[in-house]
């Protein structure tokens, strides 16, 4: 039910196209799985968020939009909520940017010495395209 609600909300964004629709002669599409699993640093803001205000804002404008139809607003807490989380995924320093006392803070909860977010053990995706 929740996933046929932020489907509706993001339909409206969304433009696919098949590939033989735009063009004849492309090469068959390469789909390749990597599956890693968090750094402790992506673990711990994750937790975070799932304690946050945020994500109650997400969730009760999924459940209102089952109830009606309202738009604007609630829309963009979901798309920001997601946003965030892609940019977790990809690397925390996406997401925590240069605030250093955050990222100190962060670091810290994890068991981290340093303050640098540029380590790739933090980001194991990155790790697994290598």
């Amino acid at each position: 039910m929740a996933l046929e609600a932020l489907h509706k909300q993001v339909l409206p964004f969304l433009l696919r196209r098949l590939k033989e629709d735009v063009l004849k002669d492309l090469p068959p599409k390469i789909i390749q799985d990597y599956y890693c699993d968090l750094s402790d640093l992506q673990r711990y803001l994750y937790d975070d968020f799932s304690k946050s205000e945020a994500r109650a804002r997400a969730e009760d404008a999924i459940q209102s939009t089952k109830t009606s139809n309202t738009g604007g607003q609630q829309q963009q807490h979901i798309f920001q909520s997601l946003q965030y989380l892609r940019k977790l995924c990809n690397h925390p320093a996406l997401v925590l940017k240069n605030d250093k006392p955050a990222i100190s803070a962060a670091l810290a909860k994890v068991g981290q010495k340093t303050d640098n977010l540029s380590d790739i053990q933090h980001a194991p995706k990155l790790l697994a395209l290598r």
